[in-house]
């Protein structure tokens, strides 16, 4: 495949900061696609903040107290398999590695009230435990993120890396009302926490990796709301 990814987003600023659309695939098979653009921004940001921070003990354990609150007003959970997002946490693992700071844009009350009825608490809790237990050998990546069920084809990859996956292509996704609702709330929040990140400091250079769904199709996404708050954004 000769294609190269490019889904990414310079916020225009000294020194400046990025946005890359990221996508629900494994690392290994996307990451060699991604466009130099793409690796330079990564490697010489300071910061860098995904949806969610698998790093951040202090994240996990608000999120199991958020399950434990939830189980006690459900009769029952399920066990569904844990889909991961394999490479928006390659990205938070690489940046660990690598001394930068990491963070979330979404709140664990937010994962939790999404995710949290996919699993039971018991189940939730092994995750965790488990998650926790890798990052501190270094064994995160091998052991548990690559044995996580992946919902990928080889279309769906072929459509990410050729930057297929365009505002024509989101605007023709079936979608119903509650998650038009939710991705434009989600939207709302990351544009905020964005917007607060880089008031806080002119000097870090950002790398921010989100779902390129969220700044993709004729509405209001991430990038249209940023632009509100005044920055220029190529």
């Amino acid at each position: 495949m000769t294609c190269s990814c490019s889904y990414l987003w310079r916020i225009e600023r000294s020194p400046p900061s990025y946005i890359f659309g990221t996508m629900h695939v494994s690392h290994e098979r996307v990451w060699p696609y991604m466009s130099k653009e793409i690796r330079q921004a990564f490697s010489s940001s300071t910061h860098v903040y995904a949806e969610f921070n698998p790093t951040d003990d202090t994240y996990w354990d608000d999120f199991l107290q958020c399950i434990v609150n939830r189980t006690r007003r459900v009769e029952r959970s399920t066990d569904y398999p844990i889909r991961g997002a394999l490479l928006d946490m390659y990205l938070i693992m690489e940046a660990h590695r690598s001394n930068k700071t990491t963070g979330s844009l979404e709140t664990p009350d937010y994962f939790c009230e999404k995710k949290g009825m996919l699993a039971s608490l018991k189940t939730w809790m092994f995750i965790v435990d488990k998650i926790k237990n890798r990052m501190k050998t270094g064994t995160f990546e091998n052991e548990t993120l690559n044995n996580l069920e992946m919902n990928e084809t080889e279309e769906l990859r072929k459509i990410y890396i050729c930057n297929e996956f365009d505002d024509e292509y989101i605007d023709n996704l079936p979608n119903s009302t509650e998650e038009f609702q939710d991705i434009e709330q989600r939207d709302e929040n990351m544009s905020r926490r964005i917007h607060s990140l880089l008031k806080k400091s002119k000097k870090n250079r950002y790398f921010f990796a989100v779902g390129a769904g969220h700044m993709l199709g004729k509405r209001e996404h991430l990038i249209v709301r940023l632009k509100k708050y005044g920055y220029k954004i190529t």
